[in-house]
């Protein structure tokens, strides 16, 4: 890899992304400093230093070895990203259809910005014995290979090699070759490849437009000695369908699009990408103009266009023919390589634990499901002394008793609130002390002999549950201590910092109640996650 710490970017995107992209693409195990740097060819103070402010950002952390893994926000902003693009939202559902119809694996790719290179955003494999794999976030070759060679039709041959890497006797090996082969295939409506990539697998592959400046394709795969000819015809018909509605979805989703800009917290370059990277998992179609990003950063005109022009030239954005700014191909990829589906406790432990280990108490996170309205514990974290109470996971808590659900009752939309108050008898007076005061205590209400301090945490401005911390009456005399609640108060503020993506911030507890002022859209992590 070229060397990072003579990168000619001016403002360091370039390492930044380095960085993340080596993190995000080694699953399962994480980097040491120094192994990471001799990855990257960078000096051990370059990476130590991104890797820090990256943990901060907490879109890298470290596992209980100390070695840097994916971090819970950049999760967190995946989800996002995947639950508001069409592209994953509808796409996903659109190859399972393909799949079914043809008994192929249906595939979606969309090109890096690199024009010798495209990735699999999605996959749907056919229930059969004998399957064609491609994972979500592998790259391909656009030049061999339906995927890449569909892309090739619309995109134009511009920036490819004149010699081109032979990956089987099939692949063409000339930029000349490809040409004159995407010229032939516009008579089929389809590309055709047949071990050009992958000796033992055939497909067949249209593309389709995500915008201005981007393309993708949708492919139909299958092993080799499973292709029929005959097939082409009917499978070209059902990709071409299939693109169109993509096209459309992708166009009235993004036609009259509003969306919030989310300011960065500082003037630090890794604050400023965290805060692109947040836009645009929020608002996956959302359009930035330059005025838009300068707001974002705040950044004055000459320095919002270098640094989005390096956050372009890394593909964290693209460029649109008015002008406008939009998510880039490299955000595609991360989120396709990250999936959607994380535990939630895993997103929440490290907090948790650091809540646990402050206090020494057992620690619970309470979720609320607006549907029902019920919550439950969704994670337990035992205390570490001798005396502790242990709350089962999953088991179903009251809001109108106990200290994790009135933190809960206090915030829930004041018609919810009044039903469920009358019902129980819980005075209006004591949860609005709870909103004022931003926590709740309680005295052996669902537990005898044992205080409850809680404090909510919100999702996009709406209440989706409470921290809480459980002790022993004879650890607490009357009020509970300051520094007991601000421990408590500190992990429910930083948990709703870090499951939030839209630019709402959490109102503080006298602005009222969060969940009158924000719908339900566009929350990922639910209580039932």
């Amino acid at each position: 890899m070229e060397q990072l710490d003579q990168s000619a970017q001016r403002d360091g995107s370039k390492e930044v992304v380095a960085v993340l992209e080596a993190v995000i693409g080694r699953a399962g195990y994480g980097w040491g400093v120094r192994e990471l740097a001799e990855e990257l060819g960078a000096s051990r103070s370059t990476v130590n230093r991104i890797l820090s402010r990256l943990v901060e950002e907490r879109l890298v952390s470290r596992d209980v070895s100390g070695a840097y893994i994916v971090g819970p926000r950049l999760k967190v902003l995946s989800a996002a990203l995947q639950d508001g693009h069409p592209l994953f939202a509808e796409g996903t559902k659109i190859l399972a259809r393909l799949s079914r119809a043809s008994g192929a694996t249906a595939l979606m790719a969309v090109e890096t910005g690199n024009p010798e290179q495209c990735f699999v955003l999605a996959s749907v494999e056919p229930d059969a014995p004998v399957r064609y794999t491609l994972p979500p976030g592998t790259n391909l070759p656009t030049h061999a290979g339906a995927l890449g060679l569909a892309i090739l039709t619309r995109r134009g041959t511009a920036g490819l090699p004149e010699e081109l890497k032979k990956y089987t006797e099939a692949s063409m090996d000339s930029r000349t070759r490809i040409a004159n082969a995407l010229q032939s295939y516009a008579t089929v409506g389809a590309v055709v490849s047949i071990g050009q990539h992958i000796p033992d697998a055939a497909g067949i592959g249209v593309p389709f437009t995500v915008n201005d400046r981007l393309f993708g394709s949708l492919s139909l795969s299958r092993p080799r000695n499973e292709f029929k000819e005959s097939d082409i015809g009917a499978g070209a018909e059902l990709l071409n369908e299939a693109a169109r509605e993509l096209e459309s979805l992708l166009t009235d989703s993004s036609r009259n699009k509003g969306h919030d800009v989310y300011e960065a917290e500082s003037s630090a370059l890794i604050q400023r990408i965290a805060a692109i990277i947040t836009a645009f998992c929020s608002e996956p179609l959302a359009q930035l103009s330059l005025q838009g990003l300068s707001s974002l950063w705040g950044t004055r005109s000459v320095a919002t266009r270098r640094l989005a022009e390096s956050t372009r030239d890394v593909g964290l954005m693209t460029t649109l023919d008015n002008g406008a700014w939009t998510a880039g191909p490299t955000l595609l990829r991360w989120s396709s390589s990250l999936g959607s589906g994380h535990d939630f406790s895993q997103l929440v432990d490290e907090d948790l634990r650091e809540l646990s280990e402050k206090t020494g108490e057992t620690t619970t996170l309470a979720l609320y499901d607006a549907d029902s309205h019920v919550a439950h514990i969704g994670r337990t974290i035992a205390g570490a002394r001798n005396v502790r109470y242990v709350l089962e996971e999953g088991e179903e808590i009251p809001l109108t008793a106990g200290a994790a659900g009135k933190a809960i009752l206090a915030h829930l939309p004041e018609h919810v609130r009044t039903r469920i108050t009358d019902e129980a008898g819980v005075s209006a007076a004591e949860l609005g002390i709870i909103r004022s005061q931003g926590w709740a205590a309680t005295d052996s209400e669902r537990v005898p002999d044992a205080h409850g301090i809680a404090a909510p945490f919100f999702v996009n401005g709406i209440i989706r549950g409470s921290v809480a911390v459980t002790v022993p009456n004879h650890r607490v005399a009357g009020t509970p201590p300051t520094e007991l609640t601000s421990a408590v108060v500190a992990t429910a503020q930083r948990l709703s910092h870090l499951l939030t993506f839209k630019s709402a911030r959490v109102p503080a507890a006298h602005e009222g109640n969060p969940g009158e002022l924000e719908s339900e859209r566009g929350v990922v992590f639910a209580a039932g996650h």
